[in-house]
Formats: C-alpha cells, structure tokens, sequence
C-alpha cells in the first residue's frame, strides 16, 4: 500500500472512557493522467464519536526513489503544481468531508510526485486523569503523469539477484512477484518476492530463491500488465 500511516501518541489529560474519532479515506493514490480530469475528490469518513480535525499538508516529493529523494512543503501551489484544499477541515461524527486536489500543471515534461499528509489535532480537552491518546494519520500518494509518459523496463540477472531499471519517463509498479517451478499451478509452491515502485531513472535489485523465471504484475497508472524475467 502506498499510503503511509502516520501514528502520535498525544499525551493529555482524558476521562478512562473517552470516545474517539476515527478517519477513513477512500482511496490512497491520486493519477492525473493525460486523459484525466484535472480535479479529483478525497472523501475523508470520521466512524468515531468525536469531531474530527484535521491538518492537511501537501509536500512536492523530489528525487523521488533515490538516496537524494526529499520532501518540500510548499506555498505556492501555482508554483508547485497541485492546489488541496481546504488545507484545514473538522469531520462531525459519522460524518464525511470531501477533500479536493487540482492539478495546475496537466501533462508535465517530468513526472511530478506529491504526498499530501492528512493529520488529525487535538482541539482544547480537559480531564481529571492523565492518559495517552493515539492519532492516526495518513500520507496520500499523488502522481502526475507527463506528456507522452511510458515505462521502459530492462532487467539483469547474475546468479540469484534480479536488476530491474526503469529508463522511461513515468513509474511502474512492481506487485505480487513470484518464481514458480516449471508447468505447476500450485501457488504454494512459489516464492513470493517483495514488490517496489520504480520512478523514472530507479533502479532495484532483488534476491532471488531459484534460478527459475521471475513473474511480476506491473502497474502504471490505471493500466495493469504482467511481465516475465527469464
């Protein structure tokens, strides 16, 4: 899953039963695809008891995949590409709200990666017992595709190590790998393999249990594929 789930452990002062507010979004990752509206909606679900209060900060993701990747929050989003907003919103119990996310700059030279930090604060409490209350938050995915954006996959084996570069202009990910022995269909049998997405320019190394061919499914954007490595 690529929305990161961001965990604070808030100390205040609380009754030993409080209610608490709970957020649910329904989807994790936003495509803006050459073909796409350039406006999406977010629903954010409040299951709790409580208001729900929440922070949203969007940060463009630079260098996305390499050891030089980092994080800026911004406050241009003309500048940056990508307008949320409201940047803050209160959910009532059992409630939804709706989150919008514009993107400013459609079909790009480069893939543009944003990840949107949807936070819950705490609002004035007041208690006679002092307790921990923990606040989930979450990380939104954002990924604009640019003009004419493909994948170019090439891959390398040396011994029980699989190489995969990614040479093209928009990412792919890597899902549900496996090695199976030859002719079964048993999936018992076969080795899982851990998954990854590649952006433009990555490139990643996986070990491998057998010398057999390696199967991934691959996703890019909205489109689903599946590809072997001999």
């Amino acid at each position: 899953m690529n929305t990161k789930i961001l965990i604070y452990c808030i100390f205040i002062m609380l009754f030993p039963m409080t209610a608490q507010a709970d957020m649910i979004l329904n989807k994790s990752i936003i495509y803006f695809e050459s073909d796409s509206p350039n406006r999406e909606d977010l629903e954010i679900q409040n299951a709790g008891t409580d208001p729900l209060y929440i922070q949203v900060t969007p940060k463009i993701v630079n260098n996305p995949g390499t050891h030089k990747q980092a994080r800026e929050i911004y406050d241009n989003p003309k500048q940056a590409g990508l307008l949320v907003s409201p940047n803050k919103l209160v959910v009532p119990p059992n409630g939804r709200k709706l989150l919008r996310f514009v993107n400013l700059n459609p079909n790009p030279e480069q893939e543009k990666v944003y990840r949107v930090s949807i936070t819950p604060v705490v609002g004035e409490l007041s208690a006679k017992s002092t307790g921990v209350k923990i606040m989930i938050g979450y990380e939104v995915l954002v990924i604009v595709h640019p003009v004419d954006g493909h994948i170019d996959l090439t891959h390398q084996r040396s011994g029980n190590k699989l190489t995969l570069s990614n040479q093209g202009t928009q990412n792919v990910l890597l899902r549900k790998g496996t090695q199976c022995p030859e002719g079964t269909d048993d999936e018992s049998q076969c080795h899982q393999l851990p998954g990854k997405r590649l952006y433009p320019g990555n490139t990643w190394s996986v070990d491998l249990e057998t010398d057999q061919a390696v199967t991934y499914f691959l996703s890019q954007g909205k489109e689903h594929s599946v590809r072997v490595f001999d």
